[in-house]
């Protein structure tokens, strides 16, 4: 079916109801005199509801649903919920009190070796004279065939 021949849906309709049907609504609106008809019994019907009172709230059904919410409210605050979690508190904190270690003593830079500029010159040059470095040496034996780790090892 072609799109002019097809009619609009309710969505449409109600779109078209609210001004937000757009250009293409509004022109098959215009050429189509079974949804303009459809649309002015919408709004017919729109403008009646407004115009009706509203209707007067029941004060029995308010206090019923307000006590229903309080309820709701007083079953969740249960002191047993509130004992277990003062209690997972506790535990917290006296785990936490246990695994605490004391700061290590500070070091006393005095006390430490200091190296001398030709030491530190030496040890670079040491390493990077080295085929492989020295953290990936570990790795490199991963790969080395067991005869040779034997030979090295005696």
């Amino acid at each position: 079916m072609s799109e002019a021949l097809r009619h609009l849906d309710d969505e449409q309709l109600l779109l078209a109801l609210y001004g937000a049907g757009g250009d293409r609504v509004s022109a098959h609106l215009n050429a189509c005199a079974e949804c303009a008809a459809r649309l002015r019994r919408l709004e017919g019907r729109r403008a009646a509801w407004q115009a009706a009172p509203a209707p007067v709230p029941n004060p029995g059904r308010l206090r019923a649903q307000r006590e229903a919410v309080f309820q709701k409210i007083e079953e969740g605050r249960r002191p047993v919920w509130l004992a277990v979690r003062a209690g997972a508190l506790a535990c917290a904190v006296l785990l936490a009190v246990l695994l605490q270690r004391p700061a290590a003593p500070p070091v006393d830079v005095a006390a430490t070796q200091t190296l001398s500029d030709q030491q530190l010159f030496d040890d670079l040059a040491t390493m990077i004279a080295r085929d492989t470095p020295m953290a990936a040496e570990p790795l490199m034996a991963l790969f080395t065939p067991q005869e040779d780790t034997e030979r090295q090892n005696q």
